[in-house]
């Protein structure tokens, strides 16, 4: 099942019509049942999970602009679905905002982590790879504090994967250099992967995914 919307992340926290229509999406998927969940941003949704393991009961979940606060509201879509395994890779548009703040952060991927486990569901939480000024041009000013959040983020996520029992996934040691920043070949516009770093998430998790 490949599940695919493209929308601005303010539009999902505290907003009643966006929760109505979580809720009516969530109606529409009750007849189904999947095992492994892909769950996150545009990274997640611009990657092929149902060609790349073609044997396993997936779903793509990765909404484009999506932050932690919108992956707690669109829960009821893995209620929906009775999904057994998460593959959760969120917080990346949470660092790249000008408000990022890493105690609002830690409280809420630790909100979202906690509601998660309640739900019986394991997870598999990757670190968040960070971007470059290599390939599109953006600001390096900007990519440098963007990547410092990053590199911060990375750090609540591995401290509350621990709290949790969650399972981390370190992508951003895999694709990273080593001052925080994606190695250019993984990416063509600086910030999303490109077929060559899809091919690396997908082998990275393979071992966990045929496991399940």
């Amino acid at each position: 099942m490949l599940i695919f919307v493209s929308c601005s992340p303010e539009s999902f926290p505290d907003n009643p019509f966006q929760q109505h229509y979580i809720d009516m999406w969530a109606n529409t998927l009750e007849p189904y049942e999947v095992d492994i969940a892909f769950y996150g941003d545009s990274r997640v949704a611009g990657a092929d999970w149902s060609s790349a393991f073609p044997n396993k009961s997936v779903v793509n979940l990765g909404i484009g602009g999506d932050i932690v606060e919108g992956t707690i509201q669109r829960l009821p879509l893995l209620d929906a679905l009775d999904i057994k395994h998460c593959f959760l890779a969120i917080g990346g548009n949470n660092c790249l905002s000008s408000k990022f703040s890493s105690s609002d952060f830690k409280a809420k991927y630790d909100k979202l982590l906690g509601m998660l486990k309640d739900r019986g569901i394991t997870v598999y939480a990757n670190t968040i790879a960070g971007i470059t000024s290599d390939c599109m041009g953006l600001n390096p000013k900007d990519v440098r504090k963007n990547n410092n959040n990053i590199i911060t983020a990375n750090s609540i996520i591995a401290e509350l994967c621990q709290k949790h029992g969650a399972i981390l996934i370190d992508m951003a040691k895999l694709m990273n250099n080593n001052d925080g920043s994606l190695k250019y070949e993984y990416s063509s516009d600086g910030v999303h992967f490109n077929d060559l770093g899809n091919d690396l998430w997908f082998n990275e998790l393979r071992p966990y995914i045929e496991s399940i």
